[in-house]
Parts: C-alpha cells; structure tokens; sequence
C-alpha cells in the first residue's frame, strides 16, 4: 500500500538539493522524548507507555478567534491521538495561550480537532503535549500502519496520527530532535531523515511534515552504525525472522532499484519494521522511505515481496494529483499500486533474488484474487469512496493494475519485436518528472498512445471502465503459460461495511453461506477489529471473529468462501529448462 499524498526517493532529493528555499522559509522544531519502558508486552518486552512532544513554531500572527493548530482525527483510516493527548499547552512571549478545540465531521480520508486561542498569538509559539502509545488493533480496522503504536520496548508512528501543526498551509524546514535521557541506555531515534536528531535540507508542506515517520527506543537497526546517506533500516518487536538477514536481502534489492529507476543522488533511505495486529505482511511508503508490518505468522519469502513492493513506491511513487483524483489519491491508485505490485516480482527475478517458482506464486496469488473477485467489474470511478468500506474494492488497484501493466508490457514487446518493454514507458515518466514536466493521466495516455496508436488509449479506458484484463500467454515470458484452475470467490458473508463501523454489529447475513453455516447471526457484534486483505488472496485461509452475543463472547472461525468459479492462473511451460526465468 501506498501512503498517497507522499513525493517518494524523488521528494527526498529535492529536499537535499534545496538549501537556498530553507534558509528563506522558517523551521519548525519538534522534540521528541519517549518515556522509560515499563509493563510486559506479548513477549516479555517493554512497553514505552508515552511521547512527551515539543513544538515550536516562530512567527507566529493569529488574530484571537482564528484557526491556530490542527491535528487530524482520522487519516486514512486511523485514529490519531486527537482524544487521548494529555497535558496540551501553549504559550507565547505575552505568557500561557488558552485554547479551544473544535472537531470535523467524522471521515475515512482526513478529518481534524482544530484548535483556537482566546486571544492574539503573535513571535514564538511553543506547544507541548503528552501523546500515548497504543498497543490495540485500529479500532476502524484495515488500515496502513501510521498509528503511534508501542512494542518491544520500542515505539513508532507517522507525524501525522501525533503532530500538532500550525493551521497555516505555509511552509517549514524540520528540525527533529530527540530527548532519550528517559529512555534507557542504548535507546535510539531515527526518522524518514536519518538516525538521530535531524534538520531538513528544505522546506516541507503540512502533508511531508505528517508523512514524516519516527522509531524510537529499544529498537533493533541495521546497519548498526547508519550511514549519513542512502540504506538504513530500525524495527521494532521479535519478528518471526532475523531481521539483519532480512534487510541484507533488501538493501541488496535497494541497489538493483537504483539502477534501474537510474536514481539519481542518494539521500537517507529508511526501511522500518513493525509488528501489525490487522493485515499482517502489509506496508506502507512515506516520503522516500516505507514501513513493512509482520506478526509471529509472517512468512519471509512472502514478506520479501511487500518489502519490493513499497521499494518500487519510493522509487515510482503516484501520477501527480489532480481533481478528479479523489480523496487520498485513490482514483490514480491503479497506477502506483499497479506498477508497485507489477514490479514487487518481476525486479527480484531479474536481480535473481527470487527464483522462477516464487515468482509464480506471487503471481497467481494476484490473479487469483482478480480473477475471483465478485467486484473486478466495478469501475475505477468508484473505488475511492468504497476503498475502506469493502476489502475487494480495496485490492482492486493493485491487482487489476498489474495485470494492466502485464497486458501493456506483452503488447509493447510485440509492437517493437522485442526491442521495447513496459520499462521504457516507465522511464519515460519518470524522465518526465524529472525534468519538471507532468506525470499525470495525460502523460500516460501521451505515452501509451504514441507507443500502441488509439489501441493503448482504448484498452487503458475499458480496463478503468471495469472491463475484464486478461494477459496474453506469454505475457509473463517464455518460461510460463497461462492456465486456468477452479477456485472460490471470497465471500465475507455479512455486508463488509460492518467491519469498519465504530460498533460492529452483524446485518446483511447472507443465508447458505459459511459464516451462517459457522453460526453467526444478524445482530452479533464483532468485538476486534479482522483482517481481510491478505486472507482473500489465500484459499485455504479461515476468518476468525470474536462474538459478543446476550454477553457471552466467543470465536466463529469460517473458511470465507462463495461459488466456484475458473479462474485464470500461469504455470511453468512443461518444456521450459529448469533454469528458466
């Protein structure tokens, strides 16, 4: 997944390259203090109970009755510490600054608690606040891993579910600085920007500013000693696998990527790791950098892949916004999470990182949940406002996108005879940007028109009106052929908006299907938040729900499946040498 208002490895750059426009633009100083680690988390580790949060914001000028501070109360899909900060003060050179909150209309994309001051705020303003980790699932469930969360004598969190920002859109440089003396010794800071405390090389917006992403305290880093510039890597938590090993393997992965997208310069690049109670094995980019989410259940081949995946956002990143984007992005996301899950395997394979096998499986394991999907008809135009609401929306960018790019890419290769691939149109965008020009729907259309005639612009148009994609044979290359298979459609078995829902309360039971036949009624309540994601592209995968009913509380675990449908997948060509990939 994709944090969708982030600028990616390319933002980062800019920002290294932009001394002169921070020297004109004011800074913004934040520091953080993390409090000793106490309790005992799920395996016998720590739990760093609070942040303590300084900030301090010069020139300032507010009329008294204006809007001063904001924080969102929800941003994408996840509760901020709006309600639960304590100890929130502010105060200017005239002395303490009372202050009255007012809150948005509850929304998935974005909502905020706005703060305004009894009387006029005028030079230095400094705020200061206590935000408590959590350590329970997102209440609203689905969700990209933003919380400020705590485990393993660690903590973590994006800017924005924590930061108290002016309501001002201007700009600021970032000076993050990190008070550990409570921390205990060898406790640690690191961020998007680097280990320690850190000050931009440019100024940010609001939205870079919540897109920032910090790790502190007992937490695990390799390599040990971080380098000033390009990989590094923190986690958080005892996950399933060694974790050195693993970010050996992906920042290895991470120097294929930077010949291949021809980066240019190498800025901090962080890669975080944290243990996730929904949608295990998911992640997410944040301004050049990504965080990948693992419970005790995670499979490190499996893994390997979200941690390709989010690399290629970084590196890729989104068309640039436009009107009819949608909230958050999500009308552009078949093409940065379609590119991102298009890559996640084809650019291991070819670094050879990945064998011929394991790319299959990631394959099929896409085209399985495409092709099975009750909703794969549904129009692009309808996915940002059903995006949370029902997981088969949710991952219909990805991997109705990849098959796209999959289908473009076998297109290109013939057109050209095999001298031109989807790569070149790739490069092509990102050459666009690069030189300061779009890269937006238009660019693509420009693009894929002029590669494949009026057909590129036709097929690019029926597949986001929520026409079948279907690859030819070889689209993924001469060792593989596709094939078809019988498998089940994902089937909840209730209405899926229940799930995310303050309260979850069962409705739309569908009768005949596997939840009714495990026992679940209309009027139960689901008292955790489940995951979907991952399971719906796993055939075998049971859904377990914890039941409140006439307060008794108690398990249905059912296997979330409907009618059986043939379903498109790739097998290796029975001819195809072993080696071939």
């Amino acid at each position: 997944m994709r944090y969708f208002k982030t600028g990616g490895l390319a933002a980062l750059l800019a920002l290294s390259a932009a001394p002169a426009a921070l020297a004109a633009a004011p800074q913004l100083a934040v520091t953080l203090k993390p409090a000793a680690a106490e309790g005992v988390g799920p395996n016998g580790e720590g739990i760093v109970p609070f942040v303590d949060v300084t900030v301090e914001i010069p020139d300032v000028a507010v009329e008294a009755g204006a809007p001063l501070l904001r924080l969102p109360l929800v941003a994408n899909n996840v509760k901020s510490v709006a309600d639960t900060l304590t100890d929130l003060t502010a105060r200017d050179a005239a002395g303490p600054v009372a202050l009255t909150a007012k809150d948005d209309a509850d929304r998935p994309a974005m909502a905020y608690r706005h703060w305004t001051a009894a009387r006029a705020v005028k030079g230095a303003l400094t705020v200061r606040y206590r935000a408590p980790n959590t350590t329970l699932a997102n209440p609203r469930g689905a969700a990209p891993p933003l919380e400020l969360r705590t485990d393993g004598g660690g903590f973590s969190g994006a800017a924005e579910t924590f930061l108290i920002l002016p309501e001002a859109d201007a700009k600021y440089g970032l000076a993050l600085r990190w008070d550990l003396s409570a921390a205990g010794p060898g406790a640690a800071g690191v961020s998007n920007f680097g280990t320690g405390d850190v000050t931009s090389s440019g100024p940010l917006s609001a939205d870079d500013l919540g897109a920032t992403y910090v790790m502190g305290g007992a937490i695990h880093r390799y390599p040990e000693a971080p380098p000033k510039q390009g990989f590094f890597s923190a986690w958080q938590g005892s996950p399933p696998f060694d974790g050195r090993e693993l970010m050996r393997w992906t920042e290895s992965l991470y120097h294929h990527y930077l010949g291949y997208f021809k980066a240019v310069g190498t800025p901090p690049y962080g890669v975080f790791l944290r243990p996730n109670l929904v949608n295990a094995g998911g992640g997410v980019e944040l301004n050049g950098a990504f965080i990948g989410t693992f419970d005790q259940k995670t499979d490190v081949k499996d893994f390997k892949f979200t941690l390709a995946h989010e690399m290629v956002h970084t590196f890729v990143r989104s068309l640039d916004a436009s009107k009819e984007d949608g909230p958050q992005g999500l009308a552009s996301s078949w093409f940065s999470e379609g590119i991102a899950v298009y890559y996640q395997n084809r650019l291991p394979l070819r670094a050879g990182m990945i064998t011929g096998d394991e790319f299959l499986k990631d394959l099929n394991t896409t085209a399985a949940r495409y092709y099975t999907n009750a909703l794969n008809g549904t129009p692009n135009s309808a996915i940002p406002d059903r995006f949370w609401a029902d997981t088969r929306i949710r991952v219909l960018p990805y991997d109705r996108g990849a098959l796209y790019f999959a289908l473009v890419d076998g297109e290109v290769r013939k057109a050209s005879h095999g001298k031109r691939s989807l790569d070149d149109l790739i490069l092509a965008m990102l050459d666009r940007r690069r030189h300061g020009r779009p890269m937006d729907h238009a660019a693509w259309v420009e693009i894929i028109t002029h590669e494949l005639g009026p057909r590129g612009k036709l097929e690019l148009d029926a597949m986001l009106n929520g026409a079948l994609v279907l690859p030819d044979d070889d689209a993924f290359g001469p060792c593989f052929t596709r094939t078809t298979a019988p498998l089940r459609r994902y089937q909840l078995g209730f209405d899926p908006e229940v799930l995310i829902q303050p309260k979850r309360i069962v409705h739309g039971l569908i009768p005949g299907s596997a939840a009714a036949d495990a026992g679940l009624r209309d009027g139960d309540e689901i008292v955790k938040p489940v995951p979907q994601d991952m399971i719906q592209g796993n055939q075998q995968a049971t859904l377990t729900l914890q039941i409140r009913r006439d307060s008794q509380v108690f398990p249905i675990t059912y296997l979330p499946r409907g009618e059986t449908v043939q379903a498109y997948q790739w097998a290796r060509r029975p001819d195809a040498p072993a080696n071939c990939r």
